[in-house]
């Protein structure tokens, strides 16, 4: 079992807007995880970006090659593999000065994100190295 830590911001910023990378920054992220392989992803996506979790779950199986369709609302994205799940979503927000980055609420559509063993995972990401985190305001 792997996890994985994705984030769409350097997308968003960096190649859509051709700004640099705000050291403050928040949005919406989901929990997603493949029962084939065991492994997690954590995919972030800043506010500017993704309106719905739906939107953040669209483009992760856009590009990972995973079928799936949205309700006719466009605010529910259902993964057509029996493998892959959304275990669920919610808030971050990062100060890159300060070196924290917080996690908290639920996703409407999803529901709460699974936040047991989130924190060790996310110290243990290479990506992440010196930051602290916050989960759920603990």
């Amino acid at each position: 079992m792997n996890f994985f830590f994705i984030d769409y911001s350097d997308l968003y910023f960096r190649t859509i807007k051709k700004i640099e990378m705000p050291g403050r920054r928040s949005g919406k992220f989901v929990q997603i995880f493949d029962d084939a392989s065991g492994d997690e992803y954590l995919v972030l996506s800043p506010k500017e970006l993704s309106v719905y979790h739906a939107n953040i779950v669209e483009r992760f199986c856009a590009l990972k090659g995973i079928e799936g369709s949205y309700n006719s609302k466009k605010d529910f994205f259902t993964l057509h593999s029996g493998e892959w799940a959304v275990i669920g979503g919610g808030l971050w927000g990062i100060d890159d000065t300060k070196k924290i980055f917080e996690f908290s609420g639920a996703s409407q559509r999803y529901g709460a994100f699974e936040a047991a063993g989130m924190k060790s995972k996310l110290l243990n990401s290479v990506a992440l190295t010196g930051y602290s985190f916050l989960i759920n305001g603990f």
